[in-house]
């Protein structure tokens, strides 16, 4: 009996020794950092940066292009040259230089609109990858929700077990006294360091089975798999969530019909962009540009130099591109039709979910108010039972029994309290509440 004892001392101080190490981690704490770490997070964020840069002025078409050339050439020829009074020149190594600069500004006064419906529509891109940012942000946190109460139930089956095993050890303890003033038999004895043993085997496995928990939940925050962590098992549930008004709020912020939204936006934007080229473009350019010359003897002028202002004005109109422009817009206006089916879809989809959703939140409050009283009554028909077994009045099955049904009875309530948070989260999420704080 002493190496099971044993055995209890080292389980409980291990589980002890863990929670003292380190403060408990907090479901808000847990949030804060995957919303610095995660990895989804991280890239999802760089995604709303690329698209904030893409909305720059830079990016308008509103500024002018400048460009600036240069150049020079150098020549040397034998070269002989004949007169119209018949005379003639020649010259070996004639050396002839050259030399040009100049700086062009281009800047598009009129393009039918184009540029005005491109920066709309940039803009609204950035506002698409912003939502789809808050997109990944809930579901995040969702996934950080459930796993998070995967860990907080598996601790606390984890610290049943232990009561378990102490109970085992107990009766261990009994059956061995029992038997040593001639008080029970030896089968008795067996059947208890049986289930000391399965016990413990079981106590394993779950333990086990939390450290993998525990790695999932790291990977989530962005962590070090195999940070220590202590989950905070402690619950706060909301107020009632009312159904109807779930369903009213859902359909003004829930982000998928928020997303859906937002392409019909896009797509008409991109009518609007074709429509555009129809019309035509009128440009505008300015250069001044620097040209030297230093010609041989040959030549008539020994060198000449130009140097001045050029400007233009260039109107360009494409009326007829086979057709391209007219297939993109009509098929531009079926895009739209397609959305607006999908948004259609997802308000469809959305009540849906909100229902199903509203159902199984009803049925868990159900579940845990009856597994809270199931607790209860196990828990006194245990107590009653593990005294009748101190009396010798009931045999260590019945007393087993009581003892499996008590540790299943708390398993089954404390997977009922965190389904019943689960299901309150996902009704939020649902509603677009879940980012309300």
């Amino acid at each position: 009996m002493k190496k099971y004892n044993l055995l209890l001392l080292i389980l409980l101080f291990t589980m002890a020794s863990d929670l003292v190490a380190q403060n408990l981690l907090k479901l808000e704490d847990a949030i804060n950092i995957a919303l610095e770490s995660n990895y989804d997070l991280r890239i999802s964020k760089n995604d709303v940066e690329i698209a904030a840069i893409e909305n720059s002025v830079l990016n308008s078409g509103y500024l002018p292009t400048v460009t600036a050339t240069g150049g020079l050439s150098y020549a040397n020829e034998n070269q002989s040259v004949g007169f119209n009074d018949g005379s003639e020149t020649s010259i070996d190594g004639a050396e002839t230089e050259s030399y040009n600069a100049s700086v062009t500004a281009e800047y598009t006064i009129f393009d039918g609109f184009e540029r005005k419906y491109t920066v709309q529509q940039q803009g609204e891109n950035l506002q698409l990858e912003q939502l789809r940012n808050r997109q990944e942000i809930e579901n995040t946190i969702v996934s950080i929700y459930e796993t998070f109460y995967d860990v907080a139930f598996q601790s606390q089956v984890v610290t049943n077990l232990l009561v378990n095993i102490e109970n085992s050890a107990d009766r261990l303890d009994r059956a061995q006294r029992g038997l040593k003033y001639g008080q029970g038999t030896k089968l008795d004895e067996l059947n208890a360091q049986v289930d000391l043993n399965n016990d413990s085997i079981s106590y394993a496995s779950e333990l086990s089975q939390l450290q993998n928990l525990k790695r999932s939940l790291n990977l989530l925050l962005g962590q070090a798999p195999n940070t220590n962590i202590v989950v905070d098992t402690t619950l706060v549930f909301s107020a009632y969530l009312d159904e109807q008004q779930i369903l009213d709020i859902a359909m003004t912020n829930n982000i998928e019909i928020i997303l859906s939204n937002q392409n019909i936006l896009l797509s008409e934007l991109d009518i609007q962009i074709n429509r555009a080229q129809f019309l035509p473009k009128v440009t505008g350019n300015g250069s001044y540009s620097w040209n030297e010359n230093q010609n041989p003897p040959t030549n008539f002028a020994l060198s000449n130099e130009t140097r001045g202002y050029n400007l233009g004005i260039n109107l360009s109109w494409n009326i007829f591109d086979g057709g391209a422009r007219r297939t993109r817009t009509e098929t531009g206006k079926v895009n739209v039709l397609n959305r607006q089916i999908e948004l259609e879809r997802v308000n469809a989809q959305v009540k849906t979910d909100i229902y199903n959703a509203h159902e199984l939140y009803k049925n868990n409050i159900f579940t845990l108010q009856a597994e809270t009283k199931n607790v209860l009554t196990n828990k006194a028909n245990f107590d009653r039972t593990k005294r009748q077994y101190s009396l010798g009045q009931i045999n260590a099955i019945d007393f087993r029994q009581a003892q499996v049904n008590l540790i299943n009875a708390k398993n089954n309530r404390d997977r009922a309290k965190y389904d019943l948070k689960i299901s309150e989260i996902n009704l939020k999420q649902l509603a677009g509440l879940l980012l309300e704080r």
